[in-house]
């Protein structure tokens, strides 16, 4: 695909693009039309490193104007590393199955690059048009008229409007996967020197439709012939009414939490009596115990089912006051039992929620199901994110099993195999 995109983008564009927030999805049509707008995803991308990694790439393709070719090479080679590469086997989540997918590929990545830089720029685009809409007050639809360019969106080519015409709510590109279209913003005069006519609305491609049913969702969207699914929508209006969790940890409107989980849980595992802690002992030797089921860990990090490195610290047993909370509810017994639940989860959940009020933070779940003496013991263990990486914030074992079950939501990275 030539290089269509300019060289550096605006302000706007750049802003739009890292004010997205993140979410997980196995399937594209997972995150759908608008939501695009204020959520970055990418099919398939189910750990937060392979999400940070294409978006790192892409912020640096938006904001200092990198090519496709430099953009693929560079990043195509840290995918690989991390495994994201090529067709293998993942569980959707929503149905439980096993499915062979495509991950990383050179023609992902130009799907990933020219959707991303063109929505950018076209969301940063009406911010200006907006702006600007007092003294220039009309669009203009401009396809790039080669050979491939789909025939609908060249005859759309030319059609003038005022910029609050309902047209282009629907009509404002892209319309499409790999669409080039853009507007051209006109004021009055403009008009009258080009010889241009306002388009009476019946000319306007508003006739021919087609219905189009989301298979993961059931939604069901009509669109005008010529817009491919997943788009017919204002990117830069929709942007207006986004969630707002950036890279740093700017404040954010609403919060983002993914559907509850269609897949079961494996079935409690028993446990021997002896993994429970005696009564008696000091804070400290509850931790050192705690800390001592942790094979292997070197300066407080271990590598946890996913590979990835997370931070074993008294911070777990710690109350937002700093104070140690290891007696509550005589959490110190089940610290063993805890323990196994980060080394040997049923599942990790990724999700993002607010917390603390007013920002977002990328949350990592371990959860699992035990049964010791033919008692069902869950147990739970929450990390947040931190400069520092994945940080321990509580672990306790629930009174009820419901309480695992609505910790469910979000994205599953792992699931323990069943037996």
């Amino acid at each position: 695909m030539p290089e269509t995109i300019k060289p550096l983008a605006p302000k706007e564009a750049v802003d739009f693009f890292r004010k997205k927030g993140y979410k997980q999805s196995f399937n594209w049509q997972d995150v759908w039309r608008e939501e695009h707008a204020y959520s970055f995803t990418v099919a398939k991308a189910m750990r937060n490193d392979i999400l940070q990694d294409i978006r790192s790439a892409l912020d640096d393709a938006i904001t200092n104007g990198v090519p496709f070719k430099e953009f693929s090479k560079n990043l195509s080679n840290v995918l690989a590393d991390k495994g994201w590469w090529g067709r293998k086997e993942m569980i959707d989540p929503n149905t439980g199955e096993k499915k062979l997918v495509q991950l990383g590929s050179p023609h992902r990545l130009s799907t990933i690059y020219y959707t991303n830089l063109r929505s950018a720029y076209a969301a940063g685009h009406w911010q200006r048009i907006e702006r600007s809409a007092k003294t220039r007050p009309y669009l203009r639809y401009v396809a790039i008229l080669d050979d491939r360019t789909r025939d609908r969106h060249r005859a759309w080519h030319g059609i003038v409007l005022p910029v609050d015409h309902p047209f282009w709510s629907q009509f404002y590109p892209p319309n499409g996967w790999g669409c080039r279209c853009s507007v051209q913003q006109l004021s009055k005069r403009d008009l009258e020197r080009r010889g241009y006519k306002i388009t009476p609305d019946n000319q306007l491609p508003l006739d021919e439709k087609k219905r189009f049913v989301n298979k993961r969702s059931g939604e069901v969207v009509t669109l005008p012939k010529g817009i491919d699914p997943g788009f017919g929508y204002n990117v830069g209006k929709a942007r207006m009414k986004s969630l707002i969790p950036p890279l740093s940890n700017a404040p954010i409107n609403v919060p983002y939490a993914g559907n509850p989980a269609k897949v079961k849980l494996p079935k409690a595992r028993a446990l021997n009596e002896s993994v429970l802690y005696p009564d008696g002992l000091q804070d400290k030797e509850y931790i050192d115990l705690f800390m001592k089921e942790f094979k292997g860990l070197e300066k407080g990090v271990y590598f946890d089912a996913l590979g990835e490195p997370i931070i074993i610290s008294d911070e777990l047993f710690k109350t937002a006051s700093g104070r140690l909370k290891i007696h509550k509810d005589m959490r110190y017994k089940y610290l063993g039992m805890l323990a196994r639940t980060i080394i040997d989860p049923d599942e990790i959940w990724y999700v993002w929620e607010e917390y603390p009020k007013g920002r977002m933070t990328l949350r990592k779940k371990y959860l699992a199901r035990w049964t010791v003496n033919d008692k069902e013991t869950p147990g739970f263990v929450l990390f947040d994110t931190s400069e520092d990486g994945w940080k321990g914030i509580t672990t306790f074992s629930p009174n009820k099993d419901s309480y695992i079950l609505k910790q469910r939501s979000g994205a599953l990275v792992y699931q323990r195999k069943k037996e």
